[in-house]
């Protein structure tokens, strides 16, 4: 959950081209959108010396590919780039002109977009709910340019006084994420990767997406 809402609320936001066609994110740049324990990072091909899901070196223009940190302890610090959103910003190009087929239009697009770990043990953070939820499996979802989302969610549990519940199922979560992820009280240690299906933005293309668990408050609903 923690890498689709980096993926779908943030990161599309946080592409160059979506900023200069009116995303909010153009108007938070060096401004807090997040809890301090909050760090967001879209990876070229390596995190913590491992290859990532879906590793770029050099981009559909030739770029050689950077990290680019999107979110710093709370502070949105840059977009993703390609040639000519790096002039427009007067920034350098980051290697995130990815394209489909040998003849499509290279866009931005990101690689491998994540929630950066803390350091809570999940554990603790159960512990630390007296009535909440611990939401695992993430179906489909959206998100627009004001970072508003909204994703299904499979699978989960309640938890009731620090304790794992019932299990719910086919739930839907909601919210606006420089919001919500400035409610974050807890992050956890560990990291989870995944690469599923594809990003649809005009042409499909794979991306890797990760994160750990954090704590935080959004709006759930359905049975």
């Amino acid at each position: 959950l923690a890498g689709i809402l980096a993926h779908e609320a943030i990161g599309h936001t946080t592409e160059a081209d979506f900023v200069m066609g009116g995303s909010i994110a153009g108007d938070y740049l060096n401004k807090r959108v997040a809890s301090p324990l909050i760090s967001l990072v879209d990876f070229a091909n390596t995190f913590n010396g491992e290859t990532c899901p879906v590793p770029v070196y050099v981009d559909d223009e030739g770029t050689k590919s950077n990290d680019v940190t999107i979110i710093k302890d709370g502070i949105l610090k840059g977009f993703m780039h390609n040639k000519d959103s790096a002039r427009h910003f007067d920034s350098s190009p980051t290697g995130n002109a990815r394209a489909f087929m040998f003849s499509d239009e290279p866009l931005i697009r990101m690689r491998n977009t994540a929630i950066m770990p803390g350091d809570s043990k999940l554990e603790d953070m159960i512990a630390s709910i007296e009535d909440g939820y611990y939401l695992i499996k993430p179906g489909n979802g959206q998100a627009d340019s004001t970072s508003e989302f909204m994703f299904a969610v499979n699978l989960g549990y309640e938890i009731k006084n620090g304790k794992i519940g019932r299990a719910i199922y086919d739930t839907t979560i909601s919210g606006i994420a420089f919001n919500m992820l400035k409610t974050v009280s807890m992050v956890s240690s560990d990291m989870k990767w995944e690469s599923a299906g594809m990003c649809g933005k005009k042409q499909p293309i794979p991306v890797g997406m990760g994160g750990p668990a954090i704590k935080c408050k959004l709006n759930i609903g359905g049975r």
